[in-house]
């Protein structure tokens, strides 16, 4: 049996749009997560180096685009510090004038090399990864890293990064 794309097509749309039984708990559901991403999303602007609106559109856009995209209902799709970080850290050397068009260059170049990477299909070596450096490697790198800041008082006044 041949399947063609318009029940591909209607399949997705079929799962994408909400069930008039749910839409009520959905959006009772959806509104702590509404309103706790309107701080997140100014701080992710903030730190990318762009204003805090920025931020609040990509918290806003983000989840929808990646919600109608994503093949998983447990994906959460939100703004994170260590992405605005990054993003920051590249466009350092932008004007502050041209920070928000480069940010926007930045954001389709890294979209574009993750549909290239699905492409040839490179998330077939995540499997070599164990589970518990995915898991654990992040939790355990961050004091680390607000330690060392170069804002950390600590990171001047000549202590390790270890906790005291």
């Amino acid at each position: 049996m041949k399947t063609g794309t318009g029940s591909s097509v209607r399949r997705w749309v079929d799962d994408v749009v909400p069930r008039r039984a749910t839409v009520k708990q959905d959006l009772v559901a959806g509104v702590p997560g509404a309103i706790s991403s309107v701080p997140d999303g100014m701080a992710a602007g903030v730190l990318a180096g762009v204003s805090p609106v920025h931020g609040l559109y990509a918290s806003i856009f983000g989840p929808i685009g990646g919600g109608l995209t994503s093949s998983s209902r447990l994906m959460v799709i939100t703004t994170t510090s260590a992405a605005a970080l990054a993003a920051g850290s590249a466009l350092q050397g932008v004007s502050p004038q041209q920070r928000p068009d480069a940010l926007i260059l930045l954001t389709l170049l890294a979209g574009a090399l993750m549909v290239v990477a699905a492409v040839i299909h490179v998330g077939r070596y995540i499997r070599f990864v164990s589970h518990s450096v995915m898991i654990g490697s992040t939790p355990r790198s961050l004091p680390r890293c607000s330690a060392t800041a170069p804002s950390s008082p600590r990171a001047t006044s000549g202590s390790s990064w270890r906790r005291t």
